[in-house]
């Protein structure tokens, strides 16, 4: 393998920040690099910087300011670049990922990979179906709107009685706004 082409340094030892890691996770920069290239290169649609981010902290795989600034440093090296607000892998990031993507458990890839995809669905789905959060009289009205182009096909307004509990809505709905909408249909025409 000619080294020279890595842009990361092979070190297998914990030099990253352990803080937000759950058991499993990475603490190793080299290994964040990796994962975070990896990501990029694995996505059908780029993805912005943020959203990759917390990619990486929905099941605490790397501390957030060691991927941070793993990110940065992939930035300037030419691993990656941003454009329009997204991530892009550059040869230079495919090769190294290429090179070095065994040093990163495959459960962990699977993990971020699959947590970017459903942060990017959720996305989404949020610029497709809308949810408003209201206060009320002891609580919040939540108001669940699923479209279809420009049209409205459901509006639904439910009582949530505080504001966890209407984020909480909020967050399920966006996950399949379809089963809601399906589910309500069908029980209106049963």
């Amino acid at each position: 393998m000619d080294k020279s082409l890595i842009p990361f340094e092979e070190n297998n030892e914990f030099d990253a920040f352990s803080a937000g890691i759950e058991p499993g996770g990475l603490r190793n920069t080299t290994q964040i690099k990796v994962l975070i290239t990896f990501i990029a290169g694995r996505l059908k649609e780029a993805i912005t910087a943020d959203m990759l981010l917390e990619a990486l902290q929905v099941h605490g795989l790397a501390n957030y300011f060691e991927a941070t600034q793993a990110l940065d440093e992939l930035l300037a090296n030419g691993n990656l670049t941003e454009s329009e607000n997204k991530l892009y892998i550059t040869p230079k990031g495919k090769l190294s990922v290429a090179e070095l993507s065994d040093d990163v458990p495959r459960t962990v890839k699977e993990t971020a990979l699959a947590d970017a995809i459903n942060l990017q669905l959720m996305e989404k789905r949020e610029g497709e179906n809308t949810v408003e959060i209201e206060p009320a009289s002891n609580g919040f009205n939540v108001t669940f709107k699923v479209k279809h182009k420009e049209s409205i096909l459901m509006s639904l307004t439910v009582y949530a009685a505080d504001l966890e509990q209407a984020q909480l809505l909020k967050h399920n709905f966006l996950k399949e706004p379809s089963r809601v909408y399906s589910t309500v249909i069908t029980s209106l025409f049963i």
